[in-house]
């Protein structure tokens, strides 16, 4: 590849220009192209358009920025310490989350698939099901072995608004809380006056990024066509936070980034720690959005 592209969807303006660059377009062809197909962009026809070629879009190595949102009580030094890591690493490593499980007498054998908790022994082994088939055990079973990626946004209105309440506590712990039937395990972290929230951008190669679209549509496919899909993923959702920007009050849908499960963030990839005052004053955040 002979070039990087630094590639930010967190804002209108960062977003037109990651997109010029990547691309070599002028930001003004791009907004032209906009007012011209107002809520009817497409990138396949933006792409042809601008005589873009497959290789022209698989020359760039593109490094996503994304916004990850956290609750600690140590002022991120283990963030500083191990960068962003995963859910298993998490409770493996010297972290607050560890720490707390230990604190509250909660022992998680990843090795064994088996929680150990006042005496008693919870089987996470089970397979899980479909979202509404669920229990608590294959609830907890799916977050440690399945969902157990760094996850965050490549764009939001607001971030701290995101319903699974990351920006009070891990999610994970409100599913260990049902498993244990225990609400402490969840709320104890919550009402920790110690606990402070953080929102961290981050950036990785797209490369260390899960796949935009499901395995049933690449699993006949190769590394180079699921490449140049997701890279076209890419200019779509630049076009659609173009088009909301310009017509629509830069009114955004989420959009969600996974690393892969193995992946973590050395700190050095970490762009910048805001608390929530900070975020929302430098992203323009309206907090009743």
């Amino acid at each position: 590849m002979s070039k990087a592209v630094h590639y930010d969807l967190t804002t209108f303006e960062s977003t037109i220009q990651s997109l010029g660059k990547y691309l070599n377009i002028t930001e003004r062809e791009i907004s032209k192209y906009i007012a011209n197909n107002k809520d009817n962009y497409d990138s396949d026809e933006f792409i042809e358009l601008f005589q873009i070629t497959d290789e022209q879009l698989l020359s760039s190595e593109l490094i996503m920025s994304s916004l990850h949102v956290t609750t600690n009580n140590d002022d991120c030094s283990s963030i500083k310490k191990y960068g962003l890591i995963n859910l298993q690493q998490a409770i493996s490593l010297d972290t607050p989350l560890n720490k707390y499980l230990q604190n509250h007498g909660v022992q998680i054998d990843l090795v064994n698939k088996q929680i150990h908790y006042k005496g008693g022994i919870y089987n996470i082994s089970k397979d899980f099901r479909g979202l509404s088939g669920r229990n608590s055990a294959e609830w907890v079973s799916f977050k440690l072995f399945e969902d157990y990626q760094i996850n965050s946004f490549f764009s939001s209105e607001n971030v701290l608004n995101y319903g699974g309440n990351v920006n009070e506590n891990p999610e994970f712990l409100y599913n260990l809380a049902q498993l244990l039937k225990d609400g402490k395990i969840k709320y104890d972290w919550m009402n920790d006056t110690n606990k402070k929230c953080y929102i961290i951008k981050f950036e990785a190669p797209l490369s260390n990024i899960n796949n935009f679209y499901h395995r049933t549509y690449t699993e006949n496919l190769e590394e180079i066509e699921i490449d140049l899909m997701n890279r076209k993923w890419i200019i779509e959702k630049s076009l659609s936070i173009l088009n909301d920007g310009i017509f629509h009050g830069g009114y955004t849908n989420e959009i969600h980034c996974e690393l892969k499960p193995s992946v973590s963030v050395p700190f050095s990839n970490i762009i910048k720690i805001y608390t929530p005052s900070e975020y929302l004053k430098e992203y323009k955040v309206n907090k009743n959005e």
